[in-house]
C-alpha cells in the first residue's frame, strides 16, 4: 500500500484534504474528475487541481499567476509561524514614540507590508475559538523583515516571545497541528485572493488528541488569534477601570469626612446639626480650624494605619510593622487646628521589630532607619509572634462599646494600601477573613489615591511627597513606626484642608 492509498484511507471522510494537492505523483498523470466514487487525493499541478474542483478560473486567476509565474519554492521554516495580520500592525502595538513612526512611515504606512515576497500559510482555529483560519508566515520571514528595519532606523526592535502575546507561534512541538502552505504573495490583492481560497473549517476530533496537547494548542491559537485584534477596545477598558477607581476614591473621600465630622451624614441627614429640608433659608454649618467638627462623627470609628518594611532581597521576611491608631471619640469638643494638628496629636504610635531580623537594615534601594522610631519606643516581638501582636492590636479594651461589647467600626488606612495588606498577609495577618472572605475592617482608606484624587494628578505619589506638598516635615522615613504615623497625619491633614478649601 503505497502513501497515497494510506492517506486516502485516513481522510476518506474529508474530501476537503482529500483535494489537496500533495505532488505524491508526477504531474504528467492526469486526475479525472468524471470518477465520482470516493474522493482521491489531489497529485497534479495547480492548475489540474482548479479544473479538477469545476471552479471557475476566474475566481483564481489572480491568485495563482504569481506561482504560476514565478515556480520559486517556499522558504524553508523550523516550525515557528508568525500570524502575518498581526505581524502587518507591529509598529503600531509594540513601538512608542517617535520610532514609531520612523518605522511605520517606513515599511507599513502605505502599504509596503504586502508589497513583499511572502509565503502564506494557514491553520483553522479549534471549534471553541470559531474555527476561522488563521494566515501566517514563516518566522524566518518575520525576522528577515526586523533586520531590514533594524538597518534602516539604526534600532534592536525583535518580537515578543512570550506565548500570552501571540506573536511566536511553534506548532514545532509534539502532537500540534500544522500549518498548511497556501501561496506566495507580494501584493495585498494577491493575499486577498488566496485567503479566499482556503477550505472550510476542518472538525477537530479532540478524543485523538492528547487532553494536554489539545489544551497547550488551544491557548496559543487563542493568543495568536488575540495578538491581532485592534487595542482601542483595550485602552478603552483601561480608562473605563479608571474612571470607576477614581469615582470609588472620590466615594472615599467623602465617608472620611463624614467619619471625621466634616461633612453631613448622607444616611442620617435629620440628626444632623443642619437639616436642608427644615430649614431651607439657613446656610449650613461651616468647618472653621479653632472650632469642633461642625457635624456629629458618622458611626464613630477607630482609624488603624499600618506600615510595613521587609527585606528588600526577600519580601517573605518581615522586618518590621508601624501601627498608628485615631480614635474619632477622642475628638469631640476639640478643635481641629491648622491641618488638623490638635487632632493628630490624638494619634498613638507604636514600632515592632522582629527579633530575627534584627541585624537586617535595607539600604538598596531605600535608606531603612529602624533604630529611629521618632513617636515611642520600638517594641521587640519573636517572629511567630507578630501576627497575634498586630491582631491584639485590633481589638483594644476601648475599641468596644455597649452592653454586648461589640467591636466598633475599623477603618483601615495606608499609603498604597495592596501593598502594606500583600506584606501583611506574609507576616500572617490576614485583613480578609478565611473563614467568611469578610474583612474585620469596615472600611479602607489610601491616602496615595485620595491625595492623587483631591490634588487632580495621574499618578500617585510617594509618602514623603505627599507631605512636603502639605507643608509637613517628615523624619526617618522607611521605619515603619514613623510611616504609619505619617499615614495617619496625611490623613486628617487631607481632609482637613480638602474641607476648608471645599467651603
Amino acid at each position: 500500500m503505497g502513501p497515497a492509498d494510506r492517506l486516502q484511507i485516513l481522510f476518506a471522510h474529508d474530501e476537503a484534504i482529500l483535494r489537496i494537492n500533495t505532488r505524491l505523483r508526477a504531474e504528467a498523470e492526469s486526475f479525472e474528475p468524471a470518477r465520482k466514487q470516493t474522493p482521491q487525493l489531489l497529485l497534479e499541478s495547480p492548475k489540474s487541481h482548479l479544473n479538477s474542483l469545476h471552479i471557475p478560473a476566474s475566481e483564481y486567476k489572480t491568485a495563482y499567476e504569481a506561482s504560476l509565474s514565478d515556480p520559486a519554492p517556499p522558504s524553508p521554516h523550523d516550525g515557528t509561524f508568525c500570524p502575518i495580520t498581526a505581524l502587518s500592525r507591529f509598529p503600531y502595538h509594540h513601538i512608542r514614540g517617535e520610532l514609531m513612526q520612523r518605522v511605520a512611515s517606513k515599511f507599513f504606512d502605505k502599504g509596503q507590508f504586502w508589497d513583499r515576497p511572502w509565503d502564506l500559510y494557514y491553520i483553522h482555529a479549534p471549534p471553541r475559538l470559531g474555527g476561522r483560519p488563521l494566515l501566517v508566515v514563516p518566522m524566518a520571514l518575520a525576522r528577515k523583515l526586523l533586520k531590514e528595519i533594524n538597518l534602516a532606523c539604526d534600532c534592536s526592535l525583535s518580537l515578543p516571545t512570550e506565548e500570552e502575546r501571540g506573536l511566536v507561534l511553534r506548532f514545532n512541538r509534539d502532537g500540534f497541528p500544522q500549518p498548511t502552505l497556501l501561496g506566495q504573495s507580494s501584493d495585498r490583492t494577491t493575499k486577498d485572493s488566496l485567503e479566499a481560497t482556503i477550505p472550510q473549517s476542518c472538525t477537530y476530533n479532540q478524543s485523538l488528541w492528547d487532553q494536554e496537547t489539545y489544551l497547550a494548542f488551544e491557548k496559543m491559537m487563542e493568543a495568536a488569534a488575540s495578538s491581532a485584534k485592534s487595542k482601542s477596545k483595550s485602552k478603552a477598558k483601561k480608562q473605563r477601570l479608571r474612571f470607576r477607581r477614581e469615582i470609588e476614591a472620590g466615594d472615599a473621600i467623602r465617608r472620611a469626612q463624614c467619619y471625621l465630622g466634616l461633612r453631613a451624614d448622607p444616611t442620617d441627614i435629620i440628626d444632623c446639626k443642619w437639616d436642608e429640608q427644615s430649614a431651607p433659608e439657613s446656610e449650613p454649618p461651616q468647618l472653621a480650624s479653632d472650632k469642633p467638627a461642625p457635624y456629629p462623627f458618622m458611626s464613630e470609628p477607630i482609624f488603624i494605619s499600618l506600615d510595613v518594611e521587609v527585606n528588600e532581597r526577600c519580601h517573605t521576611l518581615v522586618t518590621e510593622v508601624g501601627i498608628s491608631t485615631f480614635d474619632t471619640r477622642d475628638l469631640i469638643g476639640i478643635a481641629p487646628g491648622p491641618l488638623g494638628e490638635n487632632w493628630q496629636s490624638r494619634i498613638q504610635s507604636r514600632h515592632l521589630r522582629v527579633q530575627e531580623h534584627a541585624h537586617h537594615v535595607n539600604s538598596l534601594y531605600v535608606r531603612g532607619c529602624p533604630n529611629n522610631f521618632e513617636f515611642g519606643t520600638s517594641e521587640w516581638v519573636a517572629a511567630d509572634k507578630v501576627s497575634a501582636m498586630v491582631q491584639n492590636s485590633f481589638a483594644h479594651p476601648t475599641f468596644f462599646d455597649g452592653p454586648d461589647s461589640q467591636l466598633r467600626p475599623l477603618v483601615l488606612v495606608g499609603h498604597s494600601l495592596a501593598s502594606d495588606i500583600q506584606y501583611l498577609e506574609l507576616a500572617n495577618v490576614p485583613i480578609i477573613n478565611a473563614s467568611d472572605g469578610g474583612s474585620q475592617f469596615s472600611d479602607r482608606f489610601d491616602t496615595a489615591k485620595s491625595w492623587m484624587i483631591i490634588c487632580g494628578k495621574t499618578e500617585t505619589q510617594s509618602l514623603g511627597a505627599v507631605l512636603g506638598e502639605l507643608g509637613m516635615t517628615g523624619w526617618n522615613l522607611h521605619n515603619a513606626g514613623n510611616d504609619a504615623r505619617y499615614t495617619m497625619q496625611i490623613l486628617v491633614a487631607m481632609l482637613v484642608k480638602h474641607s476648608l478649601d471645599s467651603q
